[in-house]
């Protein structure tokens, strides 16, 4: 069994990728606070709390000696764009450290990064974005994670890493007390099950690329055991739909007997031009990541309504 660090367990992807790879590795588990929960805590190797802005709280990491780090720890986007000396404070000067005390170690471990897309900006000058595109850092929340990635490839030579620039993720939070109820298919989805309709205050036009939580945790557990030389990899599904596709996508869902009503507050505009993110290194881990979209959405609202 591999040892596998995931830094921020408490967070909307990182308790997601503790709660999958449990039961097939020794996990360690990093949280800045203790988290509470019988089901949650079962077969978790170790857990290790602290702040991991403090120099300690990475060193109880390291001296582990995990085989893995999978670092998902990050101020969300909203909250990113309130100050940017606290975004970097918090988003890179960790990883920093971490990477540092990597080196001083001369330790042989694999860093999982997540990123985000964002950090190739919204208007794109090709239909097609792979990993090579140009970056183009238009608020803060890209620019850290786009400092965190230049980071690790400034350490390409002894560092063996993989940056997943990840797109818009939905799924059901496995801790209640997670706040994820601002991403867009979560928030329509939830408003679908306890109002019956669907309220998108733009006009709708917007185009997005989805994908459900279990598409990072296949793409991160075939890393964990493939060999492969792939620094960036886009996590996405390869198609794009507008916002007002989505809504109604789920409002139009099997799982509803009723009408959903869709309420979109702007008029519309004229359409964005049509883009998609390659997926070429996802093949390349045997990872489907544009399959099952109405599965999943009739499996999340299944477990809106039971919880």
């Amino acid at each position: 069994m591999s040892k596998i660090a995931v830094i921020g367990s408490s967070g909307y992807i990182g308790s997601y990728l503790t709660q999958s790879l449990k039961n097939k590795h020794k996990i360690l588990s990093h949280s800045r606070n203790k988290i509470n929960g019988r089901i949650y805590n079962k077969n978790i190797f170790k857990k290790i709390t602290g702040d991991i802005k403090n120099y300690k709280t990475i060193k109880k990491i390291i001296n582990q000696k995990p085989n893995v780090i999978i670092y998902t720890i990050s101020l969300n986007h909203i909250d990113s764009e309130e100050n940017i000396s606290k975004s970097i404070e918090n988003n890179f000067l960790p990883l920093v450290n971490l990477v540092k005390e990597i080196i001083k170690k001369n330790m042989k471990v694999k860093i999982i990064y997540l990123s985000t897309m964002q950090v190739y900006g919204r208007e794109y000058t090709k239909k097609i974005i792979n990993e090579d595109y140009q970056k183009n850092i238009q608020n803060i929340y890209a620019l850290t994670h786009s400092m965190c990635e230049d980071l690790l490839s400034s350490y390409s030579h002894i560092l063996d890493f993989h940056c997943l620039r990840i797109s818009n993720v939905y799924g059901m939070p496995t801790l209640k007390k997670i706040n994820c109820w601002w991403l867009v298919i979560n928030d329509f989805c939830r408003n679908a099950v306890m109002n019956n309709k669907i309220i998108i205050n733009s006009d709708g036009s917007a185009l997005r690329d989805f994908i459900h939580l279990s598409t990072i945790y296949e793409v991160v557990s075939a890393l964990i055991k493939k060999k492969e030389s792939l620094p960036f990899i886009n996590v996405c599904s390869g198609k794009t739909f507008s916002i007002k596709q989505i809504a109604f996508k789920i409002a139009n869902n099997s799982f509803f007997k009723g009408k959903v009503d869709v309420i979109i507050k702007k008029k519309s505009k004229k359409n964005k031009k049509k883009f998609y993110y390659n997926t070429s290194n996802l093949k390349k881990l045997s990872v489907n990541s544009s399959s099952k979209f109405d599965t999943k959405i009739t499996q999340f609202l299944e477990c809106l309504t039971k919880n």
